[in-house]
């Protein structure tokens, strides 16, 4: 160790060094303060807290309540804060990744800005992280107003795109509070459903086969139509154009069996397959065809919160049916009790879906008569 009599001018009295020497603490603290070399590299826990406020983190701790996390990983994001290199780190601390979809310069709110997530959020606990690391990751005057997954609907802009594709107010998505970021998620879940003679039976529409390619005349009010208008299987397309006509419903219901909830089909259309057909499923285009089909495709879409804090275990369809209340004729969701069935449930379905406040649920039936 360097005396402290060396630190002095050597013009110094003897009074002074004495004096120097007396009070001068470096020999009582040498140990210590050569121990402090490389601490922050490998710090006590009860370090944490105090390098957390040297470095700035502390906004950072509601998202990373790992310190020794915080400290590594936080630092590093100090450095890109305010670039998307940002965001990409923040979201990572999360289990996410989105690719960030600004607002056009031509919008008066162009400082605005989406997060395309890579997948449906896994628990609804992981949108106020994400909104709070997206808002602290970019500049000032950025403001991060939607993510969507699965799901995504723009407002209509009019000369820009289709009026069958955009929605005539906003975005689509739903809010968690007032203050907070839009989301908007959506999952399809699709079957593909050979009607059974259990289901043909229970819609009244089950033809006996022959055997000889002939199709047995039932009393049944059938269509007015050629025989030509057939194509091969004659026999399936009859059951389904004898299907009653109605209005078919997506009915859930919980593991105890228990009815959670109707939704209201989109569509319900016999289809064949056509490669420029509007409507998709398991890789092949649709059209519909009013004769000469033996497919039906039926698609409900739940909307943001309906059956929220319940969870179905299956999924029917009910092909014919009405509102109960003559007074909510175009209602799209009903709760137990609610529909006046026509006709028996059928494709019973077992699936799995935890309904949330943020995601619409589509399911798509192809039923083959």
């Amino acid at each position: 160790m360097t005396a402290a009599e060396h630190l002095l001018p050597t013009s110094s009295t003897a009074f002074e060094r004495a004096l120097s020497e007396a009070i001068d603490v470096t020999p009582r603290l040498d140990g210590a303060i050569t121990s402090l070399s490389g601490i922050k590299f490998t710090p006590p826990p009860s370090f944490l807290p105090f390098l957390v406020y040297e470095y700035g983190l502390g906004e950072l701790t509601p998202y990373v309540p790992n310190l020794y996390d915080l400290l590594r990983e936080g630092v590093a994001w100090t450095r890109v804060r305010g670039t998307p290199a940002a965001v990409d780190r923040a979201l990572g601390w999360l289990g996410y990744t989105a690719g960030i979809e600004e607002a056009a310069v031509r919008r008066s709110r162009w400082n605005l800005f989406q997060l395309a997530l890579d997948r449906v959020r896994d628990d609804e606990d992981d949108l106020d992280p994400i909104d709070g690391v997206a808002n602290l990751s970019t500049p000032l005057r950025s403001v991060f107003w939607r993510g969507f997954a699965g799901y995504d609907i723009r407002p209509l802009e009019y000369s820009r795109n289709r009026w069958s594709e955009a929605r005539w107010s906003s975005s689509s998505g739903a809010r968690l509070r007032a203050d907070g970021a839009k989301w908007s998620f959506g999952r399809t879940y699709s079957f593909d459903h050979a009607m059974t003679e259990a289901d043909l039976t229970a819609l009244g529409v089950w033809i006996e086969p022959t055997g000889d390619g002939e199709v047995p005349w039932l009393d049944i009010e059938w269509p007015d139509l050629a025989w030509d208008a057939f194509g091969g299987d004659a026999r399936s397309e009859l059951m389904l154009l004898a299907v009653p006509a109605g209005t078919a419903w997506a009915c859930f219901r919980d593991s105890g069996g228990t009815v959670i909830g109707y939704r209201r089909a989109k569509v319900q259309q016999r289809v064949v397959v056509d490669p420029t057909g509007p409507y998709q499923f398991g890789g092949l285009r649709f059209a519909a065809a009013p004769t000469g089909a033996d497919m039906m495709l039926v698609e409900a879409l739940t909307d943001f919160g309906e059956g929220y804090g319940s969870t179905a275990a299956a999924v029917s369809l009910i092909l014919a049916a009405e509102p109960a209340d003559p007074a909510r004729p175009g209602a799209l969701w009903l709760g137990p009790g609610e529909l006046d069935a026509g006709l028996p449930e059928i494709a019973l379905t077992p699936l799995d879906i935890e309904f949330g406040r943020t995601v619409r649920e589509r399911v798509r039936f192809l039923l083959r008569f």
